[in-house]
């Protein structure tokens, strides 16, 4: 019986061993984003500075969590006027609020590399539930002999939800397209 109850146990701590920690190679990703200014057009912009982590087991092909920080005064719209009005307490108010966060809370396998992330996405200080899909391809393992993996995140959020109120929706438009397109790592 002993033998039994130590083999199940040592069983479940190599599963759960099994998911590694992947970290985004920020030179080989991209947060973007677009939104409608005057309802006529899309700006688009980037965040350039941010870091990321993602817990995967590779042998079930299975997100366990992903958690991110983006430096707000990395926003880039190509208009340093604007970047420097999106910096300004109008909308991120960077001094007060250097960072946006993500941290999952709940991972749902939705298909074949597909996943249903929930998570608190904290902007301008507050927490806020968001639920994103994720997809992920690979791994490989790249000519530095480290593990590869891609991740797409595509989705839209309402600006106001976030705290960002500033501007009537006629000027700057409510809906937010979210698109992170990055590869990461795990040694």
């Amino acid at each position: 019986m002993n033998k039994v109850l130590i083999g199940l146990i040592s069983l479940s701590l190599a599963a759960a061993v099994q998911a590694e920690t992947f970290t985004v190679d920020a030179g080989h990703a991209e947060v973007g984003f677009s939104i409608k200014h005057m309802m006529v057009s899309n700006t688009k912009g980037t965040f350039n500075t941010f870091q990321g982590t993602l817990d995967y087991d590779i042998a079930t092909q299975t997100l366990k969590s992903a958690e991110g920080t983006i430096e707000t005064a990395s926003i880039d719209t190509n208009n340093e006027k604007r970047d420097d009005h999106l910096k300004n307490k109008d909308f991120f108010n960077v001094v007060k609020f250097p960072k946006m966060t993500f941290k999952s809370t709940s991972v749902k396998k939705t298909g074949n590399n597909t996943f249903e992330v929930t998570g608190n996405l904290n902007v301008l200080g507050i927490d806020r539930e968001v639920v994103v899909p994720v997809t992920i391809t690979g791994p490989i393992d790249d000519p530095y002999g480290m593990k590869r993996i891609g991740i797409e995140c595509n989705t839209t959020l309402n600006r106001r939800d976030l705290g960002i109120t500033h501007s009537p929706a006629a000027m700057i438009g409510n809906e937010v397209k979210i698109a992170i397109a990055a590869e990461a790592t795990f040694k």
